[in-house]
């Protein structure tokens, strides 16, 4: 089954999405669609490591998986409490979280899901992705796969990176991405818990550039008890 959040607001209403993996499908695909607002074109804030052209695909993978959440809470702040759920097929977790907080696990798994290539290079370890994400657990996620990553190239013959050099790339390459969802974001939210969620993503990710020696650190001293 595909994975759904729903988000219950102060008020009883529920906003509910459904995370559909797009991985393989060719973004031209995206093209027979009709009414797609602007800011989901292609050409609108590209970021620096897309590999679409507009000869590929009218519109932005990532950002057009986005529409539904942005279309439902535009009009809602960060702050306002709600009942935060999220269902797999094996079970549904439930929480209380800030709009924000929510809507930060909600547009990370969305976007990773969607046909960017860039961002579903990620996708096939969101099995382990929790309902609420905080920066470490996001670098202890991002350094697990990409060690993984690692031993199954070994494993195929190829070169594995296992002195992570390649992992500081990996996570930047990330950043890039939310980081011009961001801009997109800012042509059309009227308030701001979409663009703070997007916000919390890139400053994660910086977060984690900054403190992963320290954090990989903390990981030598702990397996030397």
């Amino acid at each position: 089954m595909n994975t759904r959040y729903h988000l219950k607001l102060e008020n009883g209403q529920v906003l509910a999405f459904e995370v559909l993996n797009k991985k393989g499908i060719d973004p031209a695909e995206l093209n027979s669609y009709s009414g797609i607002p602007e800011w989901v074109n292609l050409e609108c804030e590209q970021c620096s490591v897309c590999p679409f052209t507009t000869k590929d695909t009218t519109y932005c993978p990532a950002a057009f998986e986005l529409q539904d959440v942005i279309s439902q809470c535009q009009k809602l702040v960060s702050y306002e409490r709600v009942e935060f759920s999220k269902e797999t097929k094996t079970g549904t977790t439930t929480t209380q979280a800030d709009m924000q907080t929510a809507l930060f696990s909600v547009i990370g798994e969305k976007a990773i899901s969607s046909a960017c290539t860039v961002l579903n290079s990620r996708q096939w370890s969101l099995d382990y992705y929790s309902i609420m994400t905080t920066p470490e657990n996001m670098f202890f996620r991002s350094l697990s796969t990409y060690l993984v990553r690692q031993f199954l190239i070994g494993s195929r013959d190829g070169e594995p990176d296992f002195q992570l050099k390649g992992h500081i790339d990996y996570v930047e390459e990330i950043i890039s991405v939310f980081g011009n969802l961001l801009e997109r974001f800012r042509y059309i939210s009227g308030e701001d818990s979409t663009n703070n969620a997007i916000v919390r993503l890139v400053h994660s990710g910086q977060l984690l550039l900054l403190e992963r020696d320290e954090w990989i650190e903390e990981l030598k001293n702990k397996m030397d008890r």
